[in-house]
């Protein structure tokens, strides 16, 4: 009797857990991340709270959790076989859930240069273009992020004119920022061709990307990837190189 009894439970039991992890997708997964990142984000505000008013405070702990989950999460995600990284927000955008950073991407493979569409993937730019070569005054941050930042204020108004995907504070990312992306499963990194970043980006040129970061040792050079083999490396800032760029907003 009681084999005839439990079979049915044990059997349920079965039913619930496979139902449990058909139920783990995709989108629950990055939604789970993005969750994540709001309790870090109130964790990180209550402790820093408490700081102001000179309580004792441990804000490292909020990012060691949110790191666990995150990683849960993701071997989660590892386990079932679906993707839980990025999602592609429609806009010309993508939105990288394990660190926040909202990342713009690139189309028009193979046109050939158009730097009057800033998300050309074959534009190139400079980044320095001041006598000592140093400054941030390149058409990197004349012309790309100037296009992208294209947006203006007024009396009575809230925004006349919103910039792109509807943001004004796209910057280019710091060579932290740009070795969050690098994928070794991809492209030559991963025994194939092309760049190592993941396709959710649009084409990109297996080529030297700029970084926002100076190379402390010499300030005439910004550090970057070179994403044919996701490499960090640094170049000269002088008008005469021209390197290719991603824009980037947001982060936790």
């Amino acid at each position: 009797m009681r084999l005839t009894i439990l079979t049915p439970v044990v059997g349920a039991l079965f039913l619930n857990a496979s139902a449990v992890q058909a139920a783990f997708t995709t989108e629950s997964c990055l939604a789970a991340k993005l969750t994540a990142a709001g309790n870090f984000r109130k964790c990180r505000d209550g402790q820093r709270a408490r700081l102001l008013q000179s309580k004792p405070a441990d804000v490292a702990k909020c990012s060691t959790k949110f790191q666990d989950k995150i990683a849960n999460l993701s071997e989660k995600a590892s386990k079932a076989g679906i993707a839980c990284r990025y999602g592609d927000n429609g806009d010309g955008t993508v939105t990288d859930y394990d660190t926040g950073l909202q990342w713009e991407q690139k189309n028009g493979s193979g046109g050939g240069v158009n730097l009057a569409n800033p998300h050309d993937v074959d534009n190139v730019y400079d980044w320095s273009s001041d006598s000592a070569n140093t400054a941030m005054s390149g058409t990197v941050f004349t012309d790309f992020l100037t296009r992208l930042n294209n947006c203006s204020f007024a009396p009575g108004f809230v925004l006349n004119f919103a910039g792109f995907a509807f943001h004004c504070d796209w910057r280019l990312p710091t060579l932290g920022d740009l070795a969050t992306i690098v994928d070794e499963s991809q492209g030559f990194c991963g025994g194939g061709s092309g760049a190592c970043i993941d396709p959710i980006f649009g084409p990109t040129a297996a080529a030297f990307t700029w970084s926002s970061t100076t190379d402390t040792d010499d300030a005439h050079d910004a550090w970057g990837v070179f994403f044919g083999d996701g490499v960090l490396i640094d170049n000269p800032k002088v008008d005469a190189i021209t390197n290719h760029v991603r824009a980037v907003r947001g982060g936790l």
